[in-house]
């Protein structure tokens, strides 16, 4: 956003219209993440270009990628969880309850919810 472009309304979702990109007004990509197809309005953000006052209504992914995103860490714990559970004989009977597959899905769930949350420990 220039000097003269300046945002009139609060936004949506936590959202600073500063940042969004011009397929992220135009609604094609989505204001969150950005990626392509966004399919759920997050609201409307104003934008005044002098005299100009611009309404544009702002998407999302749905479900929501603020709620599917995953930061590094909970990347790694993933991939070390399907790393053991392709090579373990028990993780590969269902119901057969593979203690060390158990803690890895564990460590996985827990660092997925912190990326989400925004905690770092």
């Amino acid at each position: 956003m220039t000097e003269i472009q300046q945002a009139t309304e609060p936004s949506p979702a936590g959202i600073d219209p500063a940042t969004l990109t011009r397929e992220q007004l135009r609604g094609w990509n989505c204001a969150l993440c950005g990626r392509s197809s966004p399919d759920r309005l997050l609201g409307t953000v104003t934008i005044a270009r002098g005299a100009t006052h611009t309404t544009y209504e702002v998407r999302g992914c749905a479900p929501s990628c603020a709620e599917t995103a995953t930061g590094p860490a909970a990347e790694m714990e993933w991939r070390v969880a399907l790393e053991h559970a392709a090579g373990c004989l028990t993780c590969r009977i269902p119901g057969a309850g593979c203690e060390t597959g158990e803690q890895l899905l564990h460590a996985y769930e827990v660092a997925a919810r912190q990326s989400r949350s925004g905690s770092l420990g």
